[in-house]
C-alpha cells in the first residue's frame, strides 16, 4: 500500500504534489474543531527530493503547507465574524466583554495568534474569537503565517533529517 502511495506521488509530479499539499493543508485547517492530521503527511514526504533541491525540499514543503494552513484557519475567523451578526441583540454587558476582547487582541493579537498557530492546541477558538472581535484580517493572517510556517518547517526538517538518520542507523 505504501509503495502504491509513493508511486502515485511520483506520477503527479512536483507541481501536482505542491498543489495537492497546498489544498490539502487548506482543507485540513479549515475543518472546525476536528483537525485533519496533515502533520503526519509532511514528515515522510520531506524525505523525497521531488524537486532536486536537496536540503531545500523540506523548506519548500514547509512554506507551501504553512501558507495553505494559514488560509485554512480563516474558517474559524469567518464563523466568529458571522456570529457578530447574531450578537447584535446582545445585552450591554456582553457588548462590553466583546469590546474588551477586541482591545486585548489589539495589544497582544499577532503574538497570541502566532503562538497558538505554532502549537497543536485548538486554534479554532482563537480564530472564532478574532472574528467575533472583528480583529483585522491582515493581522490575523500575519499571525497565522508567523506560527504555521515555522511549525511546518520544523516538521519537514524533522522528517528529512530524522528518517535519514533512522535509515542510516539501521542500515536500510
Amino acid at each position: 500500500m505504501i509503495d502504491s502511495f509513493f508511486a502515485f506521488l511520483i506520477s503527479v509530479g512536483p507541481i501536482g504534489l505542491l498543489l495537492g499539499l497546498f489544498f490539502s493543508s487548506i482543507i485540513a485547517n479549515a475543518s472546525l474543531f476536528l483537525p485533519l492530521p496533515i502533520d503526519l503527511l509532511i514528515i515522510p514526504l520531506a524525505t523525497i527530493d521531488f524537486f532536486g533541491l536537496g536540503i531545500f525540499t523540506p523548506f519548500l514543503l514547509g512554506l507551501v503547507v504553512g501558507l495553505g494552513a494559514s488560509i485554512g484557519e480563516f474558517s474559524g475567523y469567518f464563523v466568529g465574524l458571522a456570529g457578530v451578526k447574531s450578537f447584535e441583540s446582545m445585552k450591554k454587558q456582553e457588548v462590553e466583554k466583546l469590546k474588551l476582547l477586541k482591545d486585548k487582541l489589539e495589544i497582544v493579537g499577532i503574538p497570541l495568534i502566532a503562538f497558538f498557530a505554532f502549537t497543536p492546541l485548538p486554534f479554532d477558538l482563537i480564530g472564532v474569537a478574532a472574528g467575533l472581535a472583528k480583529y483585522s484580517k491582515k493581522k490575523f493572517f500575519v499571525g497565522c503565517l508567523i506560527g504555521k510556517v515555522p511549525r511546518y518547517l520544523i516538521l519537514a526538517y524533522a522528517g528529512y533529517f530524522g528518517i535519514s538518520f533512522l535509515i542510516h542507523l539501521f542500515g536500510g
